[in-house]
């Protein structure tokens, strides 16, 4: 990857995916810049533009959200506030400047109620079962009716990796923490577990097009392929890292939750084949290589 790539700020660089995607980016030598070190205000229209014309990223990279899904359900303003408007005022500006566009959503902007295990493609109806999945399905609605073109959305599922919280991390403190006790995992609902290398490598490559004035445009989904269970995600978890452990599938009935999750979250990456550039793996080989690169730090994390 050559470092002609210019300016391209990370929106959410403390999170989970924008930790990741800056170490990769770094160890590429592409320079960046983060957007927790210019105090930007996503939600404030002209704060934010007013800090965009300051900096002028060729490129913006939006992985800020509101990520608590049963929380947005009570707590529904802010959601919208930074799933729904933050991105139009991004998209409004990215057209203004002629910069790249790149933003992440979510499989919760379908019901899930497709038929097991019948993959979900970016030209499928779409039908949110949460406030989570309204205020992403908003943002991905108002980019569209800002920019024509010159953006990627990229909808991701059960996502997970080393940095910030995530259900692997989670599952491995509860199982170390107490060897004894078991544990329900939900084992009728159905996705593609994503990791954040995966996923910040797609997104590098997407970057790197558009600066080669390729930009791919459009809405993207940018999954592992195949699929599994919580359950089945957590226990090959486990066994590639050879830990023991209790846990129990139950359903989701068995586990209730404020906020309606999606029964099938699989996704098709049609739109990355169509144009021959989907960089993504097997969920088990992507988690395979995930506990190889850190495998062992996450024990030292956790204790």
């Amino acid at each position: 990857m050559p470092n002609d790539i210019k300016k391209i700020l990370i929106l959410g660089d403390r999170g989970q995916l924008g930790s990741e995607l800056i170490k990769q980016l770094t160890s590429q030598d592409i320079p960046f810049l983060r957007g927790s070190d210019y105090s930007l205000d996503i939600t404030d229209k002209n704060s934010l533009e007013s800090r965009l014309d300051h900096l002028v990223p060729d490129t913006i990279v939006n992985a800020a959200a509101y990520t608590a899904v049963d929380a947005a359900e009570k707590n529904q303003q802010e959601a919208f506030s930074v799933n729904g408007q933050a991105p139009k005022n991004m998209a409004a500006w990215c057209k203004k400047h002629a910069s790249y566009l790149v933003h992440i959503s979510t499989d919760y902007i379908f019901s899930g109620e497709k038929s097991l295990y019948s993959a979900y493609s970016e030209q499928d109806s779409v039908n949110p079962a949460s406030v989570y999945g309204l205020s992403k399905l908003q943002g991905e609605t108002n980019i569209m009716s800002v920019m024509p073109n010159n953006y990627a959305i990229l909808r991701t599922a059960w996502l997970y990796g080393f940095y910030g919280n995530n259900f692997l991390k989670t599952m491995l403190k509860l199982t170390l923490g107490h060897p004894t006790r078991q544990f329900k995992v939900v084992n009728d609902q159905f996705g593609s577990p994503t990791s954040t290398i995966a996923l910040s490598h797609q997104i590098i490559s997407l970057i790197h097009q558009a600066q080669q004035h390729q930009a791919p445009s459009g809405i993207f989904h940018a999954t592992s392929s195949g699929h599994c269970s919580w359950y089945d995600f957590a226990c090959e978890f486990f066994k590639l890292m050879d830990i023991e452990h209790k846990l129990v599938p139950c359903t989701t009935q068995e586990y209730p939750t404020d906020a309606c999750r999606p029964k099938n979250s699989i996704l098709e990456n049609k739109h990355l084949d169509h144009l021959e550039i989907n960089s993504f793996v097997n969920w088990r080989k992507d988690l395979a290589d995930f506990v190889d690169r850190h495998g062992d730090e996450l024990i030292k994390e956790i204790q």
